[in-house]
């Protein structure tokens, strides 16, 4: 049978109104798979038993609950009060998908199966008209008396596991690509920066595709493909048109560099089969890029060149995958075929929650009761897989690429011309090897433009690929990637300056004479998404710096009159006199989660009693909790929670990462997918998206009219937005984050490596913090770190109303001078501060604050104390130490100068 006419039987099931009557449920699901043209849906139930024995094997029997509250997978907390007609529920639902099936009288099974999995959900929610049921209807519960995860998680993984009759067939498939820091960080320009993102998400992503054309999209566990851009854009290759999908998102990297599948086979050759034929499709992929990015070129080498060329992409990317199988021999799996993996201690434990499942439980456990050992054995064979060190490149004697360092320079620009470098040693270190035609082949230098390789610069054949991977993008994925520019980090830099001069005439006529006489079209890039500029002058060149003849005739290689220099500077001055001059520093951030290895493994569930309903747990017998808690002190790992996990990091990514980045700052995405965040921000916007990236991560946000706002006191985990319940990580759940601060001349290599340091600074100094880096110019650096709130302070506010009190331009004009805090650290550097009194501390504090006070004198009183009242949170919050809260306040007064 094809997957997806396995599919159709196992989603109908259960229908969508479950929870509102449980007792003739079956016969509902019946009715509406009859809507579909789905029969025989009894195929699936032995499936479903896997299901829902990994879901809820702890009940006991004869025990019944009406639906009356959602919990959190992750947090424990509860959603409860509902107001909710069950019949006018279950009345509105049957109607939708009555509507809905009537779409698909004449579509085939396949077309049906991936229809119904992306659309079903967005159609019904669409066109429900009472506002409650709209709410809750993507949380539904699968099971009332243990509402920790939603009935379309429960159908995900049903319709993803491959049994017929009391015979399964599965195994749990990890694959995973890299490098990932290594080959992202390896950038010049933002450029590069962002693809080499892109591309190991693409590349991912045509790993995914083999698995789900095989056994479907509900096999990916992880990440959650539901949603995806991705995954979006191949329905739309295959003529099926997903709904509500923005076109946008697919310039924006959301898958993650790993998968976790339920395949469903068991046998060896299988296995290695599928991998093989993933691997093949990669490099396929990567050799198509290759081809196309040279014709496109016009690029023209003999078979010689062309395996020279080859061998520097033979080895990347590093794959490596492995496979639990769920069945050893002729039957399924028991712990003790698993004790490679874990200590006696462990495995004794599961046997006797495994015992206890069997004689107090509703159902016997199944091999999905042990989906947590599986997993876990999965994750530590892969532990051990790359640990197998078989990917070593091979050393090089040459110049090498001005990206990496590490591979020879192949693509290579002179004063003038593109060139492909056949004899590296001699070309660049022999003097007569220049000259000679034999060791180079001249490339077009109308297509190989400077946007593509520099004057001076040599990249190595991977490296190249990267940069122009966009050129493959446009043939092979979508016209949106045509004329693709990513901006740059003076563009980002500057993005607050052209925010406040774009209408202005006089920044329109010095655009005109910018493109008037330098006739470069690729100088003309689009901003950040926030100013809604397509067409602009990219950032540099609003920085009177850059107005030099040299420098533009270097790097641009267009003459220039020098009259026409000063004519662009005459009329630059003109913008800064309405505008200001533009703010030379900008940010990139970094975020990734705390722990996402032990959220994943289970280890961080909360404790077993908050999977049950509240009054299901009531009603337990005492010794069935007794036992339960004595050999399950916490939650079960379930493949349902996997889900809810990936549910939550792909809702944060698409659906909050984005709008906080691109549409309500100054900023521009690297990367959103899983639990990662690459980012560049202008350094006006840099507190909001730190706090706002942080408290989305675990829900702790709000939405009114529209607008995306902190709410510490939302702990559910679950956020309303446009009358829809979103689930996210939940209160229980922490990330941490670097930012780095620097000169947009700053070599980006450096500035990269720096941010990915401060994420490791973070999470060294005890996870839920950030670490922020000040880079200067002259080559000074300030690094500060702080927890995220301090007590019931967010440590942001706090930062921002300090740096608003020294901002020498405030309106009315009145401001702390930063030179205080030199002279605090100065009195009491050498002294133990931790053995002087708090409030000694405090009184010179407060002292030196008031003497730095600027500003009339009504009024001075409250501002003193309103900063003196943060700063003083700040430094104890910090742990008095002195020459973190320095570094702290010195970046946050720099932000309001940035010179």
């Amino acid at each position: 049978m094809n997957w997806y006419e396995d599919f159709l039987k196992k989603f109908f099931h259960d229908p969508a109104d479950k929870p509102f009557s449980i007792r003739d449920h079956e016969n509902r699901a019946k009715e509406y798979a009859e809507f579909f043209d789905v029969s025989e849906i009894e195929d699936g139930k032995y499936a479903d038993i896997i299901a829902s024995c990994m879901e809820r094997s702890l009940l006991p029997k004869d025990i019944k609950c009406d639906f009356n509250e959602v919990i959190h997978p992750l947090s424990g907390e509860k959603l409860k009060n509902f107001r909710l007609d069950n019949q006018n529920c279950i009345a509105q639902i049957s109607s939708l998908l009555k509507e809905f099936s009537d779409s698909f009288k004449s579509s085939s099974d396949k077309e049906k199966a991936f229809l119904i999995w992306r659309n079903l959900l967005e159609e019904i929610i669409e066109k429900i008209h009472d506002k409650e049921l709209k709410k809750y209807f993507p949380i539904l519960p699968a099971d009332t008396r243990i509402p920790d995860h939603s009935l379309w998680e429960h159908l995900k993984i049903t319709t993803a596991i491959n049994a017929s009759g009391q015979y399964q067939n599965n195994s749990l498939f990890l694959f995973t690509i890299g490098p990932v820091q290594s080959f992202i960080s390896q950038a010049r320009k933002t450029h590069d920066f962002y693809m080499g993102s892109f591309m190991l998400s693409y590349l991912t992503f045509m790993a995914i595709q083999e698995v789900i054309e095989k056994y479907g999209p509900t096999s990916i566990i992880y990440p959650d493909l539901y949603n995806q851009p991705l995954m979006d854009w191949y329905l739309k290759n295959n003529r099926l048109e997903p709904k509500n999908s923005d076109r946008e998102n697919l310039t924006l990297p959301t898958i993650p560099n790993r998968f976790v599948a339920i395949i469903g086979t068991t046998n060896e050759d299988d296995i290695k089969t599928i991998a093989s034929e993933i691997e093949k499709k990669i490099t396929d992929e990567i050799r198509k890029a290759k081809d196309t990015i040279l014709e496109q070129l016009r690029i023209t080498l003999n078979n010689k060149q062309t395996e020279i060329l080859q061998g520097q992409l033979f080895d990347f990317p590093q794959i490596y995958w492995v496979a639990v199988p769920w069945r050893k021999g002729n039957n399924d799996l028991q712990i003790d075929d698993l004790n490679d993996f874990f200590t006696d201690e462990k495995l004794n434990n599961w046997k006797e929650i495994h015992k206890f499942a069997k004689e107090r439980g509703e159902f016997p456990p199944n091999i999905g009761f042990l989906y947590q050992l599986s997993y876990t054995a999965l994750e530590k064979s892969m532990g051990a897989r790359k640990n197998l060190r078989e990917f070593e490149q091979k050393p090089e004697a040459g110049r090498k690429c001005s990206l990496c360092g590490e591979r020879n320079v192949f693509f290579y620009r002179d004063e003038e011309n593109p060139l492909f470098v056949t004899n590296n040693l001699e070309f660049f270190y022999q003097k007569a090897g220049r000259g000679k035609n034999g060791y180079f082949v001249a490339l077009d230098k109308g297509k190989v433009t400077h946007k593509l390789l520099g004057k001076k610069e040599g990249l190595c054949a991977l490296c190249f690929i990267k940069r122009a991977f966009d050129i493959y993008l446009e043939k092979r994925v979508d016209k949106i990637f045509e004329n693709f520019s990513f901006p740059s980090v003076a563009e980002v830099a500057c993005s607050d300056f052209k925010k406040k001069a774009k209408d202005l005439a006089e920044f329109k006529e010095y655009e005109g004479k910018f493109s008037q006489y330098l006739h470069l079209q690729y100088l003309k890039i689009r901003s950040l998404p926030k100013l809604c500029m397509k067409d602009t002058l990219e950032g540099s060149w609003f920085y009177k710096e850059n107005l030099a003849k040299r420098k533009i005739e270097g790097e641009l290689g267009i003459s220039i009159q020098e009259s026409q220099i000063e004519e662009l500077k005459n009329i630059l001055k003109k913008v800064y006199d309405n505008a200001g001059e533009p703010n030379p520093y900008y940010a990139v951030l970094y975020l990734d989660g705390d722990n996402m290895g032990r959220w994943l493994s289970g280890e961080l569930l909360p404790e077993i009693q908050y999977a049950y309903n509240s009054n299901v747990w009531k009603i337990l017998p005492d010794s069935f909790k007794d036992s339960l808690q004595k050999y399950a002190s916490q939650k079960i790992l379930t493949p349902a929670i996997h889900s809810a996990i990936s549910t939550a990091l792909r809702n944060y990514a698409i659906e909050f990462v984005r709008k906080i980045v691109e549409e309500d700052y100054l900023g521009k995405l690297i990367y959103a997918g899983g639990d990662d965040v690459l980012a560049f921000v202008n350094l006006t916007d840099l507190f909001d998206v730190m706090e706002k990236l942080r408290w989305a991560f675990s829900g702790h946000i709000k939405f009114e009219n529209g607008k995306l706002m902190i709410n510490i006191n939302n702990a559910t985990g679950f956020v309303l937005k446009e009358g829809i319940y979103y689930l996210t990580m939940g209160k229980n759940a922490t990330c941490s984050a670097g930012f780095v601060i620097a000169h947009y001349k700053e070599p980006l290599k450096i500035v990269v490596d720096k941010v990915f340091e401060m994420n490791r600074k973070a999470k060294k100094e005890g996870k839920d913090r950030f670490a922020i880096c000040l880079m200067k110019h002259s080559g000074e650096e300030r690094v500060g770190v702080a927890k995220w709130q301090i007590n019931d302070f967010l440590t942001t506010q706090i930062l921002k109303e300090l740096k608003d009190c020294m901002n020498r331009e405030s309106e009315p004009q009145k401001y702390i001078s930063d030179g205080f805090i030199q002279k605090f650290k100065t009195e009491f550097y050498k002294l133990k501060q931790n053995s002087l009194p708090q409030g000694l501390i405090n009184t010179e504090l407060k002292r030196l604050i008031t003497r730095a006070y600027n500003g009339d004198s009504k009024g001075k009183k409250d501002f003193v104390n309103l900063f003196f009242d943060k700063a003083q949170k700040l430094f104890w919050g910090i742990g008095g130490d002195i020459e973190n809260f320095k570094n702290l306040l010195e970046i946050s007064s720099f932000m309001n100068r940035g010179a």
